[in-house]
């Protein structure tokens, strides 16, 4: 049980990660370097657990990647890596059902495997949502070439993880920065507007798309993003023609957690842009350490701007979503 900051709370955490051997190994399998910053692995699930409670944490959706990702130029690779994750998964959570469950990984931008992967997920090994990263190989969630696997995720009413990828762009830049710190939440605020430009948000209203870090930048320039109806470079027709309703409708339709988020500007922003059953918490723990974790919890139960909601973002808004925490 906590004895700091999150003492006496009963956080379900939607941001909360799980490298596993099988996913590595996929990975070397692939010919692939992971590119991530060093990072705790939390593959001993009884170690999971015990560190849950360290935080005030009683349930969490485990994420199973690292940037590195799951395509890396073969089709066959990537579906081969998803399957053996998601069974891994599998079993990993199930000695503590109640306590935890799973985002298994689909082999985007593999349309055909990616329908294959779902229902072997969703079906197969009742994983409780998607987990995509924002882009693989350069092309990004929205790509109207996949509208065929957003369709199918509207049906099943999906929840879909999205995860920021660390861009390939990142290596020419001069900046010596980790890409986390700056570009991820870019990469994340890129796939919002995509999803809202290319109209999946419009066509495919019963996706739960969970964007991680409170939606990177959407928050913060949910104005700006109006400036797709202006004159359209790739219309006729243009964005205002074919979604006359226009940005502000869809940007409060995403979820968010609050990982790396936890502060007053951060959550004063996400407040004015969505209701407030779309904000759930989020660790990532371990891949960030546990003060910035200790840090958020202690902000997150003082300030004013959730004051009215702590409840809901604590809990209550993850459990109507996920069935096995009810």
């Amino acid at each position: 049980m906590s004895n700091g900051p999150g003492a006496g709370l009963r956080f379900i955490d939607v941001h909360h990660h799980c490298v596993l051997p099988e996913y590595e190994q996929a990975i070397v399998r692939s010919g692939a370097a992971d590119p991530s910053r060093p990072l705790r692995k939390n593959s001993n699930v009884d170690e999971l657990i015990d560190n849950l409670g360290t935080f005030g944490i009683d349930g969490a959706v485990v994420n199973p990647l690292s940037v590195a990702g799951v395509h890396h130029g073969n089709d066959e690779n990537a579906r081969y890596l998803c399957q053996s994750t998601g069974e891994a998964l599998a079993k990993f959570v199930a000695k503590y059902p109640k306590k935890l469950g799973f985002f298994a990984p689909v082999p985007f931008p593999d349309v055909d495997g990616a329908l294959k992967a779902t229902a072997y997920a969703l079906d197969v090994l009742k994983a409780d949502g998607i987990i995509m990263l924002t882009n693989q190989n350069n092309i990004y969630i929205g790509d109207p070439a996949a509208d065929a696997f957003y369709a199918e995720l509207d049906r099943r009413h999906a929840n879909v993880f999205v995860h920021p990828a660390r861009p390939a762009f990142v290596d020419d830049l001069t900046l010596k920065l980790w890409g986390s710190v700056v570009e991820y939440p870019f990469e994340t605020t890129r796939i919002a507007a995509n999803l809202i430009y290319n109209e999946q948000m419009r066509k495919y209203p019963n996706i739960r798309w969970i964007l991680a870090h409170a939606g990177g930048c959407v928050p913060y320039i949910s104005l700006r993003l109006k400036l797709m109806s202006e004159q359209d470079p790739n219309g006729p027709p243009d964005f205002k023609d074919r979604v006359p309703e226009g940005v502000e409708p869809y940007v409060g339709k995403f979820y968010f957690d609050t990982a790396i988020s936890g502060s007053r500007a951060a959550m004063a922003s996400l407040r004015l842009v969505t209701e407030p059953s779309h904000i759930m918490f989020g660790s990532d723990w371990p891949y960030i350490h546990r003060e910035y974790v200790d840090e958020q919890i202690t902000a997150m139960r003082t300030m004013p701007e959730l004051a009215d909601i702590f409840a809901k973002v604590e809990r209550e808004n993850a459990v109507r979503l996920f069935d096995r925490f009810k």
